[in-house]
């Protein structure tokens, strides 16, 4: 068992996807450097060959000078100093007559036609038989000359190329495969890091997080997304577990106090307006956890993010001003005096009905959370490259530490606790603001509070 679990790493290496990349650049540096070396070949074979082509042209020429100028005897003359003197290498000579005798050089009887040709003979002391490439020339109608040249050059070079590639391939290979190793284990140390910061996560342990190299590459941006997932996830299972024990929380009083009201009346009422008015009571309190579970449900489906591709133009300047006339009455009825300042044609875009219930919401809250004589300012106006949309108050405001949890489902400040409601408005409205990528900010309005909807997106209104 012991061996075999030794070389799982090791085969897992080779099956990493670096060590693949690395064979594949391997085999084909490995197939251009054959074509390179073929193409090689092919000029150094063609450039020797006519080389020793043109050798043998001019030895034809020189004894054809001799024999026109004094005659065979001369020709014969000039194929022995020749060889005595070879020009490019060494020289094969002979001149036969009409029967095959050779009346001068060194090449044994020649049995061939006309042109270049190739002679093999034997050659003592060498590990194969001698190639020569020669040409035959006629010098008189009982005479006939041969010169050839030997190939061994052009054989030892074409050699020594196939020796170099033959190392260099060697050396690609044992690269390749240490290149491979090295990049294969790198690879998988990474993939291990992710694997087991996973698989401690999975096992509960939800503030681990994949530690960054710092070196920007593709590995720290895969650490990044990952870390920045597992963020989002762990404040999601943070948010559901505060959900959970909130609504648990909340609902215990309406319920506690629907069935301390059953009770009363089951053990105390006299006649059917005693039971009336119990039954009554249980409704109402059966609407207030109706309300909550909508209030949950709706802003379950806005983080979900299925509306956002039902987006379209909102001119909100137009919105704002809707929701300014139509509040104005109700902020006059209880003495909050109302105003405006409101930039006129600025449109963005998101859901209309979603941002009437973000900004109603605010107002709601300003007015409801507000003492009588409280001022309350809708503003707009373009900021930079986005817009900022706010309600404001000049009432006893939000503490600094309240201000970021406020907007935590069924969170109700001491100053808020006697209020009607679930503690689930500006819950509402964070949710609404997230969807559309707007920021929500909680500022003091010195005095009172102001809560701004930055949103980044800028649109100019169709003219």
């Amino acid at each position: 068992m012991a061996p075999g679990i030794a070389c799982l790493p090791q085969i897992r290496i080779f099956k990493a996807e670096s060590f693949r990349l690395a064979a594949l650049f391997a085999l084909v540096f490995l197939t251009l450097t054959a074509v390179l070396i073929g193409t090689v070949l092919w000029i150094v074979a063609g450039t020797e060959r006519e080389t020793l082509i043109a050798a043998n042209e001019s030895d034809i020429s020189t004894v054809m000078n001799g024999l026109h100028a004094e005659g065979l005897t001369e020709a014969i003359e000039v194929v022995q100093q020749r060889l005595g003197t070879p020009a490019t290498g060494p020289a094969y000579m002979a001149i036969q007559d009409a029967g095959g005798a050779v009346l001068a050089g060194n090449l044994p009887f020649v049995a061939c036609g006309r042109g270049v040709f190739v002679l093999t003979r034997p050659s003592p002391g060498r590990p194969r038989p001698q190639r020569l490439l020669g040409r035959c020339a006629t010098l008189t109608a009982a005479a006939t000359l041969y010169v050839g040249r030997d190939t061994a050059t052009m054989y030892s070079t074409r050699e020594r190329i196939l020796h170099a590639f033959a190392w260099v391939a060697l050396g690609t290979c044992a690269f390749s495969i240490l290149g491979g190793l090295f990049l294969g284990r790198r690879f998988m140390a990474q993939v291990d890091a992710i694997t087991q910061t996973c698989e401690r996560v999975i096992s509960g342990k939800l503030n681990e997080r994949i530690p960054l190299r710092g070196r920007g590459d593709e590995w720290d941006r895969l650490a990044r997304a990952i870390n920045e997932m597992l963020d989002k996830i762990s404040a999601l299972l943070e948010n559901l577990q505060q959900v959970s024990s909130d609504v648990a929380h909340d609902l215990r009083t309406p319920l506690t106090r629907l069935r301390h009201r059953l009770e009363a009346a089951r053990e105390k009422a006299t006649g059917i307006a005693d039971y009336s008015a119990a039954i009554s009571h249980a409704i109402d309190d059966t609407d207030q956890l109706l309300s909550m579970f909508s209030a949950l449900l709706r802003i379950s489906q806005i983080e979900a993010g299925t509306r956002v591709q039902s987006f379209a133009s909102v001119a909100i300047s137009e919105l704002l001003e809707r929701m300014y006339q139509l509040f104005l009455p109700v902020a006059e009825d209880c003495g909050h005096p109302l105003a405006r300042n409101l930039q006129s044609g600025i449109c963005i875009r998101g859901d209309e009905e979603l941002l009437t219930q973000l900004f109603s919401n605010l107002i709601e809250n300003a007015l409801r959370h507000t003492p009588p004589g409280t001022h309350i300012r809708l503003s707009l106006a373009a900021v930079n490259d986005g817009i900022v949309a706010s309600v404001s108050d000049d009432g006893p405001g939000v503490p600094p530490e309240d201000r970021d949890k406020v907007t935590r489902r069924f969170y109700r400040g001491s100053s808020s606790r006697t209020a009607q409601g679930h503690g689930l408005g500006l819950s509402l409205v964070a949710a609404i603001a997230q969807l559309h990528s707007a920021s929500l900010v909680l500022a003091d309005a010195k005095p009172g509070l102001c809560v701004a909807v930055a949103f980044r997106v800028l649109t100019p209104a169709a003219a």
